[in-house]
C-alpha cells in the first residue's frame, strides 16, 4: 500500500510540471538557438491624386467627383486620392455647374495631375452670348486694367468667341486665330478665306470651331487645339454666324436661304429659302428660329424641320441680329427703327423710330432693351412698351451691338472709343478710347475688348 501511495505521488508531480500556463515549461532561448527577427516589409505604393481647379479662378472646384478607370471618389478641397499604380489612366471629373471632362493622365514622373474644370454658362462660344442673341455676359465690372494687348493685323468687326481659355477671333482679311486668354499669345493661326464677316461658334461636343465667309464662301469646322480642317461645305458669301444645337448649325446666306446643317453628316437637314439677302445672325429659343432679311421681315421656323411659323414685318431692312427675350422678338430696322414683335405670333407689339440709321444689334436686360444709333446716340428703352428711359451721347456713330457685361452697358463708336454705363441711370462708369464695331467678348475673370485691329486683354483692377 504504502508503495502504491508514493507512485501515485510522483504521477501527480510529475503531471503538475508539464501542465499549461507553467513557464517552465517553454523552451529557453540561449546563444545557440537565437529568436526569429521579423521579415522586411515592401515600402508602400506612393500615392497619386488629382487635383481640380476652376479654369478661370485657379481656385479649387468643391464637390468635384473624379472617376478613375470605373472607381468614384469625392474630390475633398478639390483634391482626390485615386491610389492608383503610377500608369496612364482615364479619369472623368465632373461637379455640379461645370463643364465635365474626360482625360488619360500619366502618373509615371508625376504623382500629381491637375485637370481644369470650367462653368459653362460663364464661356463666351458664340456671338451674342447666347442662343437668344440677348448680348448679356455675367463678367466682371469695371474699373479695368490692361494684362496684354495682341494685333491681329486686320478689322475685328465681329467679336471673338471664348471657350476653356482660349479665344478665336476672326479678321476681315480672312485669318483665324486661336488666342490665349492668359497672356495673348498666339496658339494657331489659320487662313480660312478672304473676307469674314462674322464671328466663329465653338462646339464642345466635336471640339470644332465653324466660320462662315463671304469670300471664298465657305463654312469650315476646324479643331479646336490646332486649327487643322475638319471637312467644308460650300454655301456661297455668308456673314450672319452660327448658332449650334444638338449637332446642327443654324445660320444665313446673302442668297437668303437659312440652313440647318447636321455638323456629323456635314450636310444640311434642311434649308429654308427666303429669296432676300440675309445678314442677321439667328436666334434659336425653344423650338424657333428667328431673323430678319433685307426686306424687313421678320421670320420664325421650325427649327426642327425649317417650315415657316410666322412672318412679321420690321418696316425695312434688317441688317442687326434680331435678339429675343420675354416673349417678344426685338428686331433693328436700319431705317424704321426698333420694333418688338411677339414671339408667338409675329404681331407688331410696338415701334421705335430714330433719328439715323439703326445698324447696331440690341440686348436685353432686365427688362430693358439697349441699342445704338447713327446719331452718335446710345438708347435704353422698356421692353414691354418701348418707353425711352435715356439716351447717352456715344461719341460717335455706333454700328456694332450693344451689349450687358456684369450690369454694365457697353458701346464702341466709329470714331475710336468704347464707353459703359450704368445699366439702369445711363450715368459713364467707364471709358477707353479704342474700339470700332463689336465692343466685348470674354469670360469669367478676364474681357476682351475688340480695338479695330487690337485685341486687349482686361480685368478688374482694385480700387485703392
Amino acid at each position: 500500500m504504502i508503495r502504491l501511495l508514493l507512485i501515485l505521488s510522483a504521477l501527480a508531480v510529475l503531471l503538475s510540471a508539464c501542465a499549461p500556463g507553467d513557464d517552465s515549461a517553454e523552451p529557453q532561448a540561449t546563444a545557440t538557438t537565437p529568436a526569429r527577427a521579423p521579415l522586411p516589409q515592401p515600402p508602400p505604393e506612393p500615392a497619386t491624386a488629382v487635383r481640380v481647379r476652376d479654369g478661370d479662378t485657379g481656385e479649387p472646384v468643391r464637390r468635384a467627383k473624379v472617376v478613375a478607370e470605373g472607381r468614384p471618389m469625392a474630390a475633398r478641397h478639390g483634391v482626390a486620392q485615386v491610389g492608383l499604380p503610377r500608369k496612364r489612366v482615364l479619369v472623368r471629373v465632373s461637379a455640379p455647374g461645370y463643364s465635365a471632362e474626360r482625360v488619360h493622365l500619366s502618373f509615371r514622373h508625376r504623382r500629381t495631375r491637375t485637370v481644369q474644370l470650367w462653368k459653362a454658362a460663364l464661356q463666351w462660344p458664340i456671338y451674342g452670348g447666347n442662343p437668344a442673341r440677348t448680348q448679356v455676359h455675367a463678367g466682371i465690372r469695371p474699373p479695368f486694367r490692361v494684362v496684354w494687348q495682341r494685333p491681329v493685323y486686320g478689322l475685328m468687326e465681329f467679336p471673338a468667341v471664348v471657350w476653356q481659355g482660349v479665344a478665336y477671333v476672326n479678321n476681315a482679311q480672312g485669318a483665324l486665330r486661336a488666342i490665349s486668354m492668359k497672356n495673348g499669345h498666339v496658339l494657331w493661326r489659320k487662313d480660312v478665306g478672304s473676307l469674314i464677316a462674322s464671328s466663329p461658334a465653338v462646339d464642345p461636343e466635336r471640339r470644332v470651331v465653324l466660320t462662315t465667309s463671304m469670300e471664298p464662301g465657305y463654312v469650315e469646322a476646324r479643331s479646336l487645339d490646332t486649327g487643322r480642317l475638319r471637312w467644308r461645305f460650300y454655301t456661297g458669301r455668308a456673314e450672319p454666324s452660327p448658332v449650334i444645337r444638338n449637332g446642327v448649325a443654324y445660320f444665313g446666306s446673302t442668297s437668303g436661304n437659312i440652313y440647318a446643317l447636321d455638323l456629323d453628316r456635314h450636310r444640311p437637314r434642311w434649308v429654308f429659302h427666303g429669296g432676300v439677302k440675309i445678314t442677321s445672325s439667328p436666334a434659336l429659343v425653344g423650338r424657333r428660329l428667328y431673323f430678319g432679311d433685307y426686306a424687313g421681315r421678320v421670320f420664325a421656323l421650325n427649327a426642327g424641320t425649317g417650315k415657316l411659323v410666322w412672318r412679321g414685318s420690321a418696316g425695312s431692312r434688317v441688317y442687326g441680329t434680331v435678339a429675343v427675350s420675354g416673349g417678344r422678338v426685338f428686331a433693328p430696322s436700319v431705317v424704321s427703327g426698333l420694333s418688338a414683335l411677339s414671339a408667338k405670333n409675329g404681331r407688331l407689339l410696338w415701334r421705335l423710330p430714330v433719328g439715323d440709321y439703326l445698324y447696331s444689334s440690341p440686348a436685353v436686360y432686365r427688362g430693358r432693351v439697349y441699342f445704338g444709333t447713327y446719331e452718335w446716340l446710345v438708347y435704353s428703352v422698356s421692353a414691354s412698351s418701348g418707353h425711352v428711359y435715356w439716351r447717352r451721347p456715344a461719341g460717335g456713330a455706333v454700328s456694332g451691338a450693344v451689349q450687358v457685361v456684369g450690369h454694365t452697358v457697353y458701346a464702341s463708336s466709329l470714331r475710336g472709343r468704347t464707353t459703359g454705363w450704368n445699366w439702369r441711370t445711363g450715368s459713364v462708369v467707364w471709358s477707353f478710347p479704342r474700339g470700332k464695331y463689336v465692343p466685348l467678348s470674354g469670360s469669367d475673370r478676364r474681357l476682351l475688348l475688340h480695338g479695330g485691329t487690337v485685341l486687349y486683354g482686361l480685368e478688374h483692377r482694385k480700387r485703392k
